[in-house]
């Protein structure tokens, strides 16, 4: 749910990116023009993000409450009418308090986390460690190593020896990624327990608010195009723009978990498989995953015969998307030998053409026919029905 969450505050803030500003709304008295944080300042309350303690002052340097640090993200994220997923009872915030919606929607996000006593403090202030160990763990980046943390801390604060060991890789990928509010004259200090200012509130979530526009654009970019990969490539498909259609009768391999036959298959029989290996197109589009969950139901056998026909098994094939949804792939798995001759038989002087049961084993690879066209979209992955 909370991934669904963040996905949603994502494409908010990336919409919202887009209006351009035609001038400040509001200038404070406190926040002259050259101050640190400046622009952050009044383009968070251009937004109406954050707000003064009245119409010409902001107090930069006055200790963000948890209350009011909940509000804040909560509008920087602009998630203030998201659907409540569980609702707390706090004994010391209930639902007349002027935060308590930002409080409720904030721990539902797991900015901020109640106490054990049922109490969440809102008046209480809020460390920096606190703040980068939240943005960090929202922006969903690629992980870094241990060692990599500390060379970003080492290279960048004085007070690297004093920072402990828990917060070590959080705040150095808040290094890397930039967004840390670094205050002058202190820049070179994390400041680890030290209380967040107003101030350096407005610049940790204008960074954020950045970074996020830009790993959106990523996102965009990778989720709007085609995955590439390596594996068996099927080169008789037909291509209409996102949409590839492997051909009846296609022959795809998978791996069998048990052991069928056709020799004593029954109707509704269930086995799971898997595809022995990706399948891809002749331009490496990734059609079928080899991680694919398949589940496998006996719909048909027929039994080998006498001159006549080796053994087969209809299968219908449920392959798991990504969407956990069952897309249902009708297949048909086959001897496709030429009948053979059996042994002699030792009490007679002639020998018999018999056909060949269809028979696989726990983990072996059997190739299948497809009995209808299958269609997959290349930039979902998913299979259409």
């Amino acid at each position: 749910m909370k991934r669904r969450i963040l996905k949603q505050l994502i494409l908010s803030i990336f919409c919202s990116m887009f209006i351009t500003l035609t001038g400040l709304a509001m200038e404070y008295k406190d926040i002259p023009i050259g101050y640190w944080a400046y622009g952050e300042i009044n383009e968070l309350t251009d937004k109406n993000i954050i707000s003064g303690y009245s119409k010409e002052l902001y107090l930069p340097e006055k200790n963000v409450t948890r209350a009011e640090f909940c509000a804040m993200v909560i509008k920087a994220l602009e998630q203030e009418d998201i659907p409540i997923e569980k609702m707390y009872s706090f004994e010391d915030v209930d639902n007349s308090y002027w935060a308590y919606k930002y409080i409720i929607r904030a721990v539902n996000l797991e900015i901020l986390k109640p106490a054990d006593n049922n109490y969440f403090y809102p008046d209480d202030f809020v460390t920096r460690s606190e703040v980068i160990t939240f943005l960090v763990n929202l922006l969903k980046t690629e992980d870094i190593s241990k060692q990599d943390a500390i060379y970003a801390l080492q290279n960048n604060f004085s007070d690297f020896e004093d920072i402990p060991d828990w917060l070590k890789v959080p705040a150095g990928k808040a290094q890397i990624i930039d967004v840390i509010a670094k205050e002058p004259p202190r820049e070179k200090f994390l400041d680890y327990d030290k209380f967040v200012t107003r101030a350096q509130a407005a610049v940790f979530l204008a960074k954020m608010r950045k970074v996020t526009h830009s790993y959106l654009l990523e996102k965009i970019q990778e989720e709007t195009s085609p995955k590439i990969a390596e594996g068996i490539i099927i080169d008789n498909v037909l291509r209409d723009g996102d949409v590839v259609t492997l051909p009846r009768m296609t022959v795809l391999p998978i791996t069998i978990k048990g052991q069928l036959s056709s020799k004593d298959a029954l109707p509704g029989q269930m086995f799971k498989a898997a595809f022995a290996n990706n399948i891809v197109d002749y331009e490496h589009h990734l059609l079928l995953s080899k991680d694919i969950i398949i589940i496998g139901k006996v719909l048909d056998s027929t039994k080998a015969k006498n001159l006549i026909n080796n053994g087969d098994i209809l299968f219908e094939l449920s392959g798991i998307n990504k969407n956990n949804n069952l897309t249902r792939i009708f297949a048909l798995a086959s001897y496709d030998a030429p009948l053979i001759e059996a042994n002699k038989l030792k009490k007679a002087a002639k020998t018999v053409i018999k056909g060949r049961d269809f028979s696989a084993k726990d983990g072996q690879i059997i190739y299948i026919k497809l009995f209808k066209p299958l269609r997959v979209n290349i930039v979902t992955g998913e299979v259409l029905d």
